[in-house]
């Protein structure tokens, strides 16, 4: 029963939760327009999606609670001998030479990730360092000019 209980709340936390990202993007999208009535579009964003999150929370104890009472107690062995027969036909439909071949490309994705990262332990990056001290805007200019630097050498930036 515990496994039955399990995996219904998985699905259903799994399918609110899908439903709930959902509604945020299009609250994401409509929010904008609560700025024409003077109100902050990121603290009605805010009370909103807080609002929607404990609403999915709720939906989600009514109907787990709801389809908990509804479960029918089965046997435990006609339980496992579904899942067993499923497992059986779904490696018959899987030919073997593909699971090899996927196999050996997750092989080599991982080695390859695996020295990316001893690669990179290897090579460390110097933090950069300024030897002369920054010019401010309303500096002289160093070229000699007798000008501010913001009107002569640093005019381009």
């Amino acid at each position: 029963m515990r496994k039955v209980e399990r995996s219904l709340i998985l699905g259903i936390l799994d399918s609110a939760w899908k439903e709930h990202l959902q509604v945020m993007d299009h609250l994401k999208s409509s929010v904008s327009f609560r700025g024409y009535a003077q109100v902050d579009p990121k603290v009605e964003y805010k009370r909103e999606g807080m609002r929607i999150f404990e609403a999915m929370w709720d939906g989600v104890f009514e109907r787990v609670t709801d389809y908990v009472y509804r479960v029918e107690q089965l046997d435990e062995n006609f339980i496992g001998s579904t899942w067993s027969d499923a497992d059986r036909a779904d490696a018959a439909q899987r030919p073997q030479l593909q699971q090899q071949s996927v196999s050996s490309e997750v092989d080599q994705t991982r080695q390859s990730q695996e020295d990316a990262i001893e690669a990179s332990k290897e090579h460390k990056v110097e933090t950069f360092r300024r030897k002369t001290p920054k010019i401010g805007r309303n500096d002289p200019c160093p070229c000699g000019s007798g000008k501010k630097y913001k009107n002569c050498c640093g005019k381009g930036k």
